[in-house]
C-alpha cells in the first residue's frame, strides 16, 4: 500500500523526535503529572496487565501511548510544552520507564520492549490519515510537532477494563 507524502512526514517526525535534547524542567513537568496518574491507579493497572495479558509489553506500550496523547496536548495547551518532550532522550518515556521499572521491579529489558511497543503505536499513529490530536502546528510547520495517538484501542485483556486511568477521564 502506498503511502501519502503527508503520512511519510510525520512518520519522519517522529524517527527525528527520538533522541532529540529538550529542556529538562518541561520533562519534569510531564514526568510528574504522569507519577501521579501512576500513583493513582495506573501502576495497579499495569501489574495487573503484567500479570494476566498474553503480551503486556503490548498492554502497557498502549496504556503509555494513550498517556503521551492525554498529557501532550494538556501540556502543548497550557504550557507550550514542546510535544518532543516524550521521545526524547532522557525524556519523559524514558523517565517513566525507569520509574515503572524501579515501582513494579522488572528486568529492564522488558522496558526495552515496551519502549518499542510505544514507538509502534505513535509510528502507526502517524501513518493514519487523519493525525490525532491537531498534531500539525496550525502554521503548517511540522518540524515541531510529533504525532501521538490520543485513544489507542486497548486490547481486552483479564481484569483490563477500557476504563481510562485515573486522572486522565
Amino acid at each position: 500500500m502506498a503511502k501519502s507524502l503527508s503520512q511519510m512526514n510525520m512518520e519522519e517526525n517522529v524517527k527525528q523526535s527520538e533522541g532529540v535534547q529538550v529542556s529538562d524542567d518541561d520533562v519534569e513537568i510531564a514526568v510528574r503529572m504522569a507519577v501521579q496518574m501512576l500513583d493513582e491507579g495506573g501502576l495497579k493497572m499495569m501489574a495487573d496487565a503484567i500479570d494476566q495479558s498474553d503480551d503486556p509489553a503490548m498492554v502497557i506500550g498502549q496504556i503509555l501511548a494513550q498517556m503521551i496523547g492525554q498529557l501532550a496536548e494538556e501540556l502543548q495547551n497550557e504550557y507550550d510544552i514542546d510535544p518532543r518532550i516524550f521521545l526524547a532522550k532522557n525524556g519523559w518515556l524514558d523517565t517513566i520507564l525507569d520509574y515503572i521499572e524501579h515501582e513494579l521491579n522488572y528486568p529492564e529489558n522488558f522496558s526495552d520492549q515496551i519502549y518499542q511497543e510505544v514507538l509502534e503505536i505513535i509510528k502507526a499513529a502517524a501513518s493514519t490519515p487523519d493525525a490525532p490530536n491537531n498534531v500539525m502546528a496550525e502554521n503548517g510547520d511540522e518540524s515541531e510537532q510529533i504525532p501521538v495517538p490520543s485513544q489507542p484501542a486497548q486490547p481486552q485483556q483479564p481484569g483490563m477494563g477500557q476504563a481510562p486511568l485515573p486522572g486522565m477521564a
